[in-house]
């Protein structure tokens, strides 16, 4: 056997009395208000005992406790000692283990009819096999070194309950042969206490009986029960009988017997359970306990799943121990050892034993090193959410220490506070696959953004849990993305001078490229007689407008990251001198946008973006003549695989061609992308509308707007195009610009 822990206190210095009412002496405390008793302060041992989470109790010695673990993989057993909390682990292959009252532990293989005898205070291992001559009994229980087993006759339908130890096999006579054994409890050392039934239906009867293991006589005349379910708790005392009743409603009752006397028993109503679990019952000293088991994996709330002592003197009396149970056994001192937490001290082992003025304690005896409380056990949130990975998708997730949770996710934009919301319930996992969109619809901005998980237990153990995080979303920048949020933004102006922004989308459900909305960014852009996307040149973290008056000055409309810009900044004058002006490649490579622009002798120009906003241009420099063949000139950024960005020249019949960006100053040689583009009056290059990491153009012309999506190929570098509702074929109030 292996051994862990040496050198810890398994005994914790804690006493818990989580809240007392009292029947005439103590006023029940309202809901949602502090216990009417107060809490003694935690003084729980640093090196106290830690099993593995999902140990419950078997059985509890005079000396220690036997405990099991529940894995994929299988069980994992193991003796825990009081004195100094040493751990063996029973790690026999294939062998399960069991026991009641005593530091013997039955262990069986799942092939063997033998029933070994381990003494855990013992290095020597197994002391002795037992087993039934007629392997048609089946185990029932065990009793200290006692195994109750019993068969009914397929035959005569007989039932014969025996009583096996050590070279001796005891009938039980006192049960009739026409009942049906049940349950079998080990809660009083060297007594047997049975539950068996007779009759079916409406007929059915239910009846308790204790026998000596050692005789296999009656100790404790048959009682009868009156439980519609067949599944109730029932414990034996040295002094009283306790056992509950229910319904098939789930209505519960406690009743409570003083033994060998024949008067009806207390009857306590303990209100509706929520659940099918057992209602555990107990007796420590004058006192009775009861719990709803597994309220702490519960997908609802139970005013029965606090583990609650009774006084037996005075039912209405009660003190609240834990806030919740999932096993229990008791020693043969009396103590009950509990298996359950509380919101206060966590998941653990818990001793139940009276403390020095009568009323039973709890006593931490060994941690499970788990919350009770809904706690967040890990999170999955990049720092950085980068939208141009993955196809836009971002996996994220959040870990609670137990499922039974229901809530949701806000993920908030700092600057914004736009959000979007995602809602679970019953899980301990919340997983998504967020792809970048708000709760409108609307894309994501950039930027800053904090999450926030709120989870309520929905058993009521605990309070509501609430957590944050940060995190942050970036996207490359877009040549005609003005609000941060990856979508391209076109924009146009109406008759009275107003200029308006349309986001662009298109998703899988959408036959065509569409706007989101439109927006009005201002008035008086009547004034100039070109404006142009030009990209981010001025150092801001979205693209930038240049407009030019009808003076030739040439304006920079910086672009704030918000769908609008700011105040103008003077470029300079002289700029009437061309006829033809766009931005948005980036030619040199530099990070920022540069500038083109033809005069009226077909030179064409290039101004480069310095990324400084009172200075946005470096001196222009002269990239060739014969471009005054062209009537219309778009930068396009890369749509046919060229880093320095692409130029779609279209002539004066109306063929396009592409001038692929070769270096800061220069282009390849012109590559035909085909003829009929004099239908269109507008041609923008709008940048990556459908996030597949090409750039593509939008086309303006009578017969309304078009997309071409790019295709990273310089000899067919457009797809064919895809219809648009962004601007409806003319007459149209609004026309695109750039």
């Amino acid at each position: 056997m292996n051994h862990a822990h040496p050198s810890r206190r398994l005994v914790a210095a804690v006493t818990v009395v989580l809240a007392v009412t009292a029947g005439g002496a103590l006023t029940a405390a309202p809901a949602g208000a502090a216990p009417v008793a107060a809490v003694q302060a935690p003084a729980q041992a640093a090196d106290v005992t830690v099993l593995p989470h999902p140990s419950e109790i078997l059985s509890a010695g005079p000396t220690g406790f036997l405990t099991r673990a529940v894995y994929p993989s299988g069980a994992q057993y193991s003796w825990t000692r009081y004195a100094d909390g040493v751990t063996k682990s029973l790690a026999e292959p294939r062998t399960s283990y069991f026991g009641a009252q005593s530091d013997t532990v039955f262990s069986n293989k799942a092939t063997e009819v033998v029933y070994w005898l381990n003494d855990m205070n013992s290095t020597g291992g197994v002391r002795y096999g037992v087993s039934h001559n007629d392997q048609r009994y089946r185990l029932f229980g065990a009793v200290g070194e006692t195994l109750v087993m019993a068969r009914t006759d397929e035959d005569t339908g007989v039932l014969d309950v025996n009583l096996v130890s050590r070279n001796t096999t005891r009938d039980v006579t006192v049960i009739p042969g026409n009942a049906r054994l049940g349950r079998v409890w080990a809660s009083t050392p060297g007594v047997a206490l049975l539950q068996y039934s007779t009759g079916t239906g409406a007929e059915r009867l239910s009846y308790l009986v204790a026998v000596d293991t050692a005789t296999g006589q009656t100790v404790e005349a048959p009682r009868e029960i009156h439980s519609e379910r067949a599944a109730t708790d029932a414990f034996l005392s040295p002094t009283r009988l306790a056992w509950i009743e229910r319904t098939d409603a789930n209505r519960v009752q406690l009743l409570t017997a003083v033994r060998g006397v024949d008067v009806d028993p207390v009857v306590t109503d303990l209100g509706t359970a929520a659940t099918g679990s057992d209602v555990d019952v107990n007796l420590v000293g004058d006192w009775v306990t009861t719990a709803e088991l597994n309220g702490g994996t519960a997908p609802l709330r139970s005013a029965l799943f606090p583990l609650t002592a009774r006084s037996l003197a005075d039912p209405r009396t009660t003190v609240k121990l834990l806030d919740h149970v999932s096993s229990s056994a008791t020693a043969p001192n009396g103590d009950l050892y509990a298996r359950g937490g509380t919101v206060a001290q966590g998941e653990g082992i818990y001793r139940i034993s009276p403390g020095a003025d009568g009323r039973p304690v709890a006593t931490l005896v060994a941690s499970t090193d788990a919350p009770t409380a809904l706690a967040l056990t890990n999170t999955n949130v990049p720092a950085t959410v980068d939208l141009d990975r993955n196809g836009g998708s971002t996996a994220l997730s959040w870990q609670l220490s137990r499922e039974n949770a229901a809530g949701k996710v806000t993920l908030r934009h700092v600057r914004t506070g736009r959000t979007t919301e995602f809602p679970f319930g019953n899980t301990g996992t919340l997983a998504f696959d967020w792809r970048g969109t708000l709760t409108d619809g609307a894309l994501a901005p950039n930027g800053d953004y904090v999450w926030e998980l709120e989870a309520e237990p929905l058993n009521g153990i605990g309070p509501v849990l609430r957590k944050t995080g940060a995190f942050k979303v970036t996207r490359k920048a877009g040549l005609h993305d003005y609000d941060d949020n990856g979508a391209p933004d076109l924009l146009s102006r109406d008759a009275s001078g107003r200029l308006w922004r349309d986001e662009v989308r298109k998703t899988g459900s959408s036959s065509d490229y569409w706007s989101l909305e439109s927006k009005l960014i201002g008035s008086g852009w009547n004034t100039y007689d070109q404006i142009e996307a030009v990209g981010n040149v001025a150092g801001a973290a979205s693209g930038d407008l240049v407009a030019r008056d009808t003076a030739g000055v040439l304006w920079l409309y910086l672009g704030k990251g918000d769908g609008t810009f700011a105040g103008r900044t003077r470029v300079g004058s002289g700029w009437n001198t061309y006829n033809k002006i766009t931005g948005g490649s980036d030619l040199n490579g530099d990070g920022w946008s540069d500038l083109l622009a033809t005069d009226t002798a077909g030179v064409l120009w290039t101004y480069q973006g310095t990324g400084n906003a009172s200075a946005p241009f470096r001196t222009r420099t002269r990239v060739g003549a014969g471009w005054g063949d062209y009537n219309q000139i778009t930068a396009v950024g890369d749509i046919a695989g060229t880093p320095q960005g692409d130029l779609l020249a279209r002539d004066t019949a109306g063929v396009l061609w592409l001038h692929q960006g070769a270096t800061a100053t220069s282009f390849s040689a012109r590559v035909r992308v085909g003829a009929g583009w004099g239908a269109y009056t507008h041609l923008v290059g709008m940048g990556d509308v459908d996030r597949d990491g090409r750039n593509d153009l939008f086309a303006y012309g009578k017969g309304g707007s078009f997309v071409y999506r790019g295709t990273g190929v310089a000899a067919a570098p457009l797809a064919a195009r895809e219809s648009s509702s962004v601007y409806p074929a003319t007459p149209t109030p609004r026309h695109p610009i750039v």
